[in-house]
């Protein structure tokens, strides 16, 4: 028998993230390893006379096939299932993992080259509207958090299935302020950076794109990063752990970066294409739930008191014109024991150590938010 918290977490991807409706076509995309929730939602599709479709995805094939993978042969794989893709007005998308790093020894350039001619065109180009990835439970993500099996599924049910509605009523302040601001300035040790947002529009990220969620972004224009940022979280992206980036910008453009490793393929990332450099998102964390960083973007990049920039593709919703084959999420936390640091939007103080200062943001901070 599926348990509870599980079928409360099916519920939600279904019925609050992608609002499915009879005759809806909803494409689940997941492991084996997933396969008690999806076949939950299959039969919760079925009851709600919706149409599921799957497609059962394992990490490790995915690396035998970039490994010996072209262009010609990624392209055809996208075209494939961009045919179904296109068809679906839903989509769920549910991750696992047993080996965070087992694509780490895939040459970088097949990476991008998968990343390019693949990804990109599957997922970052969709033309669906409802969809949510969300990440399975597993012992390796209870190690990476640094908790027994038990634990951490206590504390993932509870972040999954929290009140996603009530957390975006307070975020709307958040997006107010947002959308009002021009001027954003970031200071921190080793961090001094401005770039203008002014006629961008926000959005807010509760619930219905990942679980957990909990973010408001923004695109700054393109062209107006200046500065330097060091990022004190750990990033892990295309099977690389980087550490203490430093980014110095000028009229928008990395001009500089370094790390405190992998520093070649650093540099190889940025050089992916023309975009790379540019930063396409700006976003502030408001998840109270969510403590430790684990290198698991999903899970640090919504965590209370941090912000995060992302290099390369501008999502829809707030597009600044930024096109690239990555999107690169890269955290820093704002908290006192992290160095601290203050956030301004048009020189008034929106953060100060990880914690919001208007009186109209200050329902976010956590012991308002968890306040029974």
């Amino acid at each position: 028998m599926l348990d509870e918290k599980l079928k409360m977490l099916g519920n939600t991807l279904l019925y609050y993230s992608c609002n499915i409706q009879e005759g809806d076509k909803v494409l689940i995309e997941a492991t084996k390893n997933c396969g008690d929730l999806v076949k939950y939602l299959i039969n919760k599709c079925y009851a709600a006379k919706a149409i599921p479709f799957v497609i059962l995805k394992e990490t490790d094939i995915k690396r035998e096939l970039i490994l010996g993978g072209n262009q010609e042969q990624f392209e055809l794989m996208a075209k494939s299932q961009n045919i179904l893709m296109n068809e679906m007005d839903a989509y769920i998308e549910i991750t696992e993992y047993d080996n965070f790093c087992e694509l780490h020894d895939i040459p970088i350039e097949k990476r991008q080259l998968f990343q390019k001619y693949f990804i990109q065109s599957v997922y970052k180009d969709k033309n669906i509207n409802r969809w949510v990835t969300v990440g399975y439970p597993t012992k390796s993500m209870a190690q990476r958090f640094g908790m027994s099996t038990d634990s951490f599924e206590k504390f993932y049910f509870s972040v999954v299935n929290q009140d996603y509605k009530e957390l975006s009523k307070k975020m709307q302040a958040l997006k107010e302020y947002m959308d009002k601001a021009r001027i954003v300035q970031i200071i921190a040790p080793k961090t001094n950076l401005t770039f203008d947002i002014g006629g961008m529009t926000s959005f807010v990220c509760d619930g219905k794109i990942n679980l957990p969620d909990g973010e408001v972004f923004i695109a700054p224009n393109k062209y107006t990063a200046s500065g330097i940022i060091t990022f004190n979280v750990d990033s892990l992206y295309q099977g690389y752990n980087f550490s203490n980036i430093s980014l110095t910008f000028k009229n928008g453009k990395v001009v500089k970066a370094e790390s405190s490793q992998q520093q070649r393929e650093l540099n190889k990332i940025l050089q992916t294409d023309n975009d790379s450099s540019y930063i396409g998102e700006f976003a502030l964390g408001t998840n109270p739930r969510i403590e430790k960083t684990i290198k698991n973007i999903v899970y640090d990049e919504k965590i209370l008191g941090s912000f995060h920039i992302a290099l390369g593709q501008a999502h829809s919703e707030s597009d600044n014109g930024n096109r690239s084959a990555i999107h690169w999420d890269i955290v820093s936390r704002m908290n006192s024991q992290y160095g601290g640091g203050k956030i301004l939007f048009d020189d008034e103080l929106i953060m100060l150590d990880g914690e919001f200062i208007p009186k109209s943001l200050k329902p976010l901070n956590k012991a308002l938010v968890l306040k029974k």
